[in-house]
């Protein structure tokens, strides 16, 4: 069975289907990601009884990043869903994005870590 597209090129809705399930599958792995985030920041802000600043600094931080790749993820699916129901998704586009979701993840990591060492002292 096709489906008939603006341009009335004939396209394979089982293959649109599973295009649209991995994009669903990717959102939730930036929500899980996200979420994990965001939990490992509330973590360290009640790491110890008497919370610091530094500690609740860099637990903030970790939950802000959080609550940014859920925005990210978010309009990240959005837009490849629009795409992809418009037949012109562009793989190539994407690339520099995970890379740089990636490193503002461990800046981010690493950063909270520093801050939790200067607080203990």
């Amino acid at each position: 069975m096709s489906h008939v597209t603006s341009d009335e090129r004939p396209r394979d809705t089982s293959a649109l289907a599973r295009d649209h399930l991995a994009n669903e599958r990717t959102y939730l792995a930036w929500l899980r990601t996200a979420a994990a985030v965001m939990a490992l920041g509330l973590a360290v802000a009640s790491f110890a009884n008497n919370v610091g600043v530094m500690s609740a600094i860099a637990g903030g931080l970790l939950v802000v990043v959080g609550g940014i790749g859920v925005g990210y993820g978010t309009m990240r699916f959005r837009r490849v869903t629009d795409e992809l129901e418009q037949g012109r998704y562009l793989a190539h586009a994407r690339v520099h994005a995970a890379v740089v979701a990636s490193i503002v993840l461990v800046v981010t990591v690493v950063v909270s870590l520093v801050l939790v060492i200067i607080g203990q002292r």
